[in-house]
């Protein structure tokens, strides 16, 4: 009898032995599952940050174009408005104008309507000199609305100083710019 209860306490001890190693080898295998996974996922937000980052700097160049193009069209513009109030033609300032420029021939002068907003009057630039003009920056409100800051340079002695323009454009249903008024 005293022979059984060893052999019995010999295969009790194998079987738990057994069964803990099962269990240990299964939660090894179950970290090591964990921990690949946990590097995934990590590799995976490494790799999203990245992708992330290439979208933001592709928007940025688009808009950044988008802006330029904006930029450069809209000054020219103001050029060559400035260039047909000192001239006169009032054919040109009506073609690039929006419904909210009213063009006085007689009167030399514009009026500027918003929606909301009472009416104002301003005269055409006259005896400006080109050498004068400083640009001083600008504003696209969103994609339909962009502003320009400009400014003449007084260096006459005795009235030195500048006066402030901001011209406005809007853009058109066909995609031009109009003018939109200005205010100094």
């Amino acid at each position: 009898m005293y022979k059984i209860v060893p052999l019995l306490l010999s295969v009790t001890f194998l079987m738990t032995g057994c069964s803990k190693s099962d269990t240990s080898v299964e939660a090894l295998k179950s970290v090591e599952l964990h921990e690949e996974n946990i590097q995934t996922i990590k590799e995976i937000r490494e790799e999203n940050a990245r992708l992330q980052e290439q979208i933001i700097q592709l928007q940025e160049n688009v808009n950044s174009e988008e802006l330029r193009n904006n930029l450069r069209e809209t000054l020219n513009m103001t050029f060559k408005l400035m260039a047909a109030m000192e001239s006169g033609d009032i054919a040109y300032l009506k073609s690039v104008s929006s419904p909210n420029v009213n063009i006085s021939k007689e009167s030399n002068t514009m009026t500027i309507l918003y929606e909301g907003d009472p009416a104002y009057e301003v005269p055409f630039l006259k005896g400006i000199h080109w050498d004068e003009f400083e640009f001083r920056g600008y504003d696209q409100k969103d994609s339909d609305h962009f502003m320009l800051f400009i400014a003449q340079l007084i260096n006459t002695k005795g009235s030195e100083g500048n006066i402030a323009y901001e011209f406005s454009f809007v853009r058109s249903p066909e995609g031009v710019w109009l003018f939109d008024g200005y205010v100094s």
